[in-house]
């Protein structure tokens, strides 16, 4: 009998024997057709459940990309688990404390460093992601029927310090979010997306669109221009963050890039010059924006057509989504959607604080919303820097910044200051083979913005600091400044 596919396991299951022989996942001297991928998916449930894994149970899994990892994230979804990805760059201690914040009895652990598997096992019985490193036979039962309503991941959302706020989604949540993507954007079965930011992060946005209509991933180890050039030679697109962009425009052969169809972007404000920059050099290869967060994954769409009409926009609300700004909360953008989260995990309190009255998501971002509908990011309202009593975003110094020819990528953040409780200062990564001073970025600066948003110090990195999906880390930045690691060039 046919099941429906309203969950987006079951979508997947669907694609899967429509293209049964087509190419999946390809890694490293591996090829994994649909059938492969859906078979091996099916070891991991029935693997789960003969280890008496019960529907709606956490199960980890920790590792760094590889086929496999795709593999058990969908099994974990056919057993009806919930699946908690966590970052494989953790240290033992923060991967252990993540983990127990959801208390999985059972972690699927890939390529990890051994102090973090010795210390996982204390507490986790572990398990093989590799399914063909399980030696026990699987056969071929029946696995359990999952409802739409089913949680089926939960997103730890915290670095390494303080309480982890696990951010619950539901089949259907992550199915109504796979639908938006792939209605706004160019997915299709031709294409070939290359995965290079950590699995654990870009599952929904990336691998999960492709699956479900068809199209094959290229799963790299990680973020290296040299393999992300060479790849993209075999790939249509890939998924990044304006980061990485601007990296790969920096050092990475055009001609390598220009293979490419279209690339999707997310996660950070995309500089108006920067995307210049990208049309001027590749002008074949679309551009398209996607604004979300993890708890509401996708809110707004910019597919290219409008990005190159309107660069400094994120786009249009999707159809089933309410995007407003809530003019009492310092024009913080609310958002209300069916692929919102369920919750945040064994945290009622953190929930309640995290919604509107009405039930929409309070983004943290601050934007505006012009008579077209479309949707201007000004800011994050955890960003703001109060100075003298005027609120700035830093996004409007940065945007400044980004405009001098030497600057590759701009940073302000605010400092503490005697005269005014804080002050903007900008820091800057210069492009390579362009002369910038600290001063020369500082005078550009200052005479680019209003005079309250004047920043009172620069400085220059030869690379900034990043989080684990490849972002500019703004607090990591801040305390190079306070420690004296970056100096700064004053007023």
């Amino acid at each position: 009998m046919a099941v429906a596919a309203d969950s987006v396991v079951a979508w997947v299951g669907a694609v899967a024997r429509a293209h049964a022989g087509s190419p999946a996942l390809v890694g490293d001297e591996v090829v994994w057709t649909y059938r492969d991928l859906w078979d091996r998916a099916g070891e991991v449930a029935r693997t789960l459940l003969r280890r008496g894994h019960r529907m709606g149970e956490p199960v980890g899994l920790i590792g760094a990309n590889e086929p496999a990892y795709v593999a058990t994230y969908l099994g974990i979804m056919r057993a009806g688990g919930i699946a908690v990805p966590v970052n494989a760059m953790l240290d033992a201690g923060t991967a252990q404390r993540q983990l127990a914040s959801v208390a999985p009895k059972r972690v699927f652990t890939g390529q990890i460093e051994d102090p973090v598997r010795d210390t996982l096992a204390e507490h986790f019985e572990l398990l093989p992601m590799d399914p063909g490193a399980n030696p026990e036979p699987t056969g071929a039962g029946r696995l359990p029927e999952v409802r739409p309503e089913a949680v089926c991941t939960i997103m730890l959302t915290s670095g390494s310090t303080g309480q982890p706020k696990g951010v619950m989604h539901t089949q259907a949540t992550m199915l109504h979010a796979v639908l938006q993507l792939t209605s706004a954007f160019p997915f299709c079965a031709d294409d070939r997306s290359v995965v290079f930011l950590p699995l654990h992060a870009c599952i929904p946005e990336q691998v999960l669109p492709v699956l479900c209509t068809g199209g094959s991933l290229e799963i790299l180890p990680g973020f290296d221009i040299d393999r992300v050039a060479d790849a993209c030679t075999r790939a249509t697109t890939f998924d990044a963050v304006p980061t990485i962009l601007s990296r790969l425009l920096e050092h990475a052969p055009l001609g390598k890039l220009a293979h490419l169809r279209w690339v999707l972007f997310a996660s950070e404000p995309m500089p108006v010059p920067l995307l210049e920059r990208w049309w001027d050099e590749l002008p074949a290869v679309e551009t398209h924006q996607l604004y979300g967060m993890t708890e509401v994954l996708p809110l707004s769409a910019a597919p290219h057509r409008l990005l190159r009409e309107e660069p400094g926009t994120v786009g249009y609300a999707f159809p089933t989504t309410r995007l407003m700004v809530d003019a009492e909360g310092g024009g913080e953008l609310l958002g209300a959607s069916p692929a919102r989260m369920a919750g945040y995990h064994r945290d009622e309190v953190a929930t309640k604080a995290a919604l509107a009255p009405d039930g929409a998501m309070r983004t943290g971002d601050l934007g505006r919303i012009d008579e077209r509908g479309l949707v201007h990011l000004t800011g994050r309202s955890k960003d703001i820097i109060i100075s003298g009593g005027f609120n700035i975003a830093p996004v409007e110094i940065e945007a400044v910044a980004a405009r001098h020819p030497a600057v590759e990528r701009a940073i302000v953040v605010g400092i503490p200051s005697p005269r005014w409780g804080e002050t903007p200062v900008v820091v800057a990564v210069a492009r390579p083979g362009h002369a910038l001073s600290a001063a020369e970025l500082l005078a550009h600066c200052r005479a680019g913005v209003a005079k309250y948003q004047r920043p009172s110090g620069a400085g220059l990195v030869t690379a900034f600091p990043t989080t684990g999906i490849g972002k500019a880390a703004k607090d990591a930045v801040k305390r190079m400044i306070m420690d004296g690691t970056i100096d700064l060039v004053r007023i």
